[in-house]
């Protein structure tokens, strides 16, 4: 592919700019802090770590030879028995999009995090006496991207619902970073910016775009894991602090404060969002900031506070302790009871909700437990610093917690049914409208299951626990086609979904759904004959989906007169009576039904996105 003149523009003054960085700046000085921490001044495990996950993308998820299209079903956590899942979903990708932010957050935060680590071990011990984990190459090409697959696998595994991405994981860094060194973290939002903005000039120099609507989505907010980035961000924070109390380090609180807030709101760290029925996405922004601000709060005590006991209530008298803690464990009981009335007046799932309810409430409960504990265990008074790390800690079991029940769903063979699914290994592929589609659990909870009424092409594994829509019905109508890649490990097939269809006059439009792999095509849906609201001669006109086209049904008075395929444009037929035309009108297809006396049109065929608005396609150079 040759280069155009933008990107030999752009790569020339990327050249100059970084000669006049290295020109005016202190050499000298940078390279003996990079090489005090780094074998070589160079953050090889950064290196490494965006290498296996490029690698990953490229080769395991055929971004290599579909880099716009990868391979991604086969490596989403869809349940914790599905372990192929959640061991690749930290590393695996949905797009170059995708790939891009995390690798440009990658390389902006973790160099900051392994220069907080140090290739050196940083207490001054001989280093060959020490061990393996003393010696700098297998701290920098080793123990450091083997710790950071390791919280990336922690975020995917305790994901809440299905995931993917190491978005996780960059948080994190991110976390890690920002208490051990917050101001260099401040740097590197800027830097994410400015690495996503310099890929986008090389592969998009010049872009043209024309106005156009685009295809029913939700809001761009709503699919992002907002869940996995505060888990990540607590864990990469609880790390670094642990690190920091090793090394006797205690960064100034008022820089973690505010480093953490601006990093929370750059980084929508205050991202917090629901649902309301299938269709309705509610953005908590307000409860967000304030999220935000309290983990600003905490983190910089945690990290730099104070070590004077707390004030009253928490250093009460242990009577006086007990007789509130059992009154708040009284409260929470009533609440219980109350909770699982509801669920029983609801009629759902009680094992499920139950548990899910037993679960919130232990938590909640758990500092009235502590309080509960024996004198000697609470023999001196806490810490405001130590009480910080405490609500860190139950912060981070708190938002772990909730993906616990999600991830315990199965999917059993024949969790979605269709008239005429199509195969392909262990996946099945079938378009359905009002689909039940049933996820149980691995523990005996009798007959009940979990049910949701899906529309579109739905997705199938048994194997693999899946169950999902993967196009929606409002989607396939606005594009008219799609295609779905499924596969496995050294495997690939792409699944063409087409839809074809008529709308006819006052009433809906009939339509059918076929799938195409190779040469082979399955019609796997089509809607009832749907009829018009006008009748010619008094005969009624319906147009009805077949197994290979589109018929016209005549009938009077209920009674079928007469069927037959819809002409080719520009042809017609007879039906009795009745003469069936189809005619090319403004590069739409429309057939009218008539006699000689008269002539009604009954039906137009249905147009896509780039039918019904024809427009220049522009390159991108």
């Amino acid at each position: 592919m040759p280069l155009a003149p933008a990107q030999i523009a752009l790569a020339a003054a990327f050249v100059v700019a970084v000669g006049f960085a290295l020109a005016v700046g202190d050499r000298r000085r940078w390279r003996s802090l990079l090489e005090s921490r780094f074998v070589y001044g160079v953050p090889w495990g950064t290196l490494v770590t965006v290498s296996l996950v490029v690698a990953f993308y490229l080769l395991v998820q055929g971004g290599l030879r579909h880099w716009s299209e990868p391979l991604t079903y086969p490596f989403i956590t869809w349940s914790y028995l599905y372990p192929t899942g959640w061991l690749t979903a930290g590393i695996a990708h949905g797009s170059p999009e995708h790939l891009v932010s995390n690798v440009a957050g990658t390389l902006a935060f973790a160099p900051i995090a392994e220069y907080a680590w140090s290739h050196y071990p940083r207490d001054g011990r001989d280093r060959e006496a020490d061990g393996l984990l003393a010696r700098p190459w297998i701290r920098a090409v080793v123990v450091f991207p083997a710790a950071l697959l390791g919280v990336a696998y922690a975020t995917a595994f305790f994901s809440l619902g299905p995931g993917l991405g190491f978005s996780g994981a960059v948080f994190a860094i991110a976390g890690f970073a920002l208490v051990t060194h917050p101001l260099a973290t401040v740097v590197g939002v800027v830097a994410t910016s400015g690495v996503q903005l310099v890929y986008q000039a090389l592969t998009q120099p010049i872009v043209h775009e024309a106005i156009e609507r685009g295809p029913p989505a939700p809001p761009e907010w709503a699919g992002i894991g907002f869940q996995a980035h505060l888990l990540g961000f607590l864990l990469g924070a609880l790390v670094g602090i642990a690190l920091l109390r090793r090394r006797s380090r205690r960064p100034a609180a008022s820089w973690v404060f505010g480093a953490t807030i601006l990093f929370g709101f750059a980084q929508s760290l205050w991202l917090l969002v629901g649902t309301v029925g299938d269709d309705t996405f509610v953005l908590y922004r307000a409860p967000g900031v304030v999220l935000v601000l309290l983990l600003a709060a905490v983190l910089s005590i945690a990290v730099a506070g104070s070590d004077r006991p707390l004030p009253w209530p928490v250093s009460l008298p242990a009577r006086a302790r007990r007789l509130l803690a059992l009154g708040w464990l009284a409260v929470l009981s009533l609440g219980l009871i109350a909770g699982i009335a509801l669920v029983v007046s609801e009629g759902a799932p009680l094992a499920l909700s139950v548990g899910a309810l037993l679960l919130a409430v232990g938590l909640v409960a758990l500092p009235a437990l502590v309080a509960l504990a024996p004198d000697r265990w609470l023999s001196s008074p806490t810490p405001r610093r130590r009480a910080a790390l405490i609500v860190l800690l139950a912060a981070t079991v708190l938002v772990a917690a909730p993906s616990l029940p999600l991830g315990l769903t199965v999917v059993d063979d024949g969790a979605v049914d269709g008239s005429n699914e199509l195969e392909i290994e262990e996946y099945s592929l079938t378009y359905e409208q009002n689909a039940t589609v049933e996820q149980g659990s691995p523990i005996d909870l009798g007959e009940e299951s979990i049910e949701s009424q899906q529309d579109g092409l739905l997705l199938a594994s048994d194997e693999r626990e899946i169950a999902t829509v993967a196009v929606r019905d409002d989607v396939l109508a606005y594009a008219g086609e799609e295609t779905v890649h499924v596969g496995g490990l050294g495997w690939r097939e792409s699944i063409d979904v087409d839809r074809t269809g008529w709308e006819v006059v006052g009433n809906e439009t009939a339509y059918a759904v076929d799938l195409e792999v190779g040469n082979e095509t399955t019609r796997t849906f089509v809607t009832d004959p749907v009829e018009a609201e006008a009748t010619v001669d008094g005969y009624e006109v319906s147009v009805a989906p077949t197994e290979e086209g589109f018929s016209l049904r005549i009938t009077e008075d209920g009674t079928e007169v007469g069927e037959t395929a819809i002409p080719d444009a520009n042809e017609s037929t007879t039906v009795g009576e009745l003469q069936v035309s189809t005619e090319r009108v403004d590069d739409r297809e429309r057939v009218a039904v008539g006699t000689d006396d008269t002539e009604l049109t009954v039906a137009e065929r249905e147009t896509y996105a780039e039918e019904a608005d024809p427009a220049d396609e522009f390159a991108e150079e």
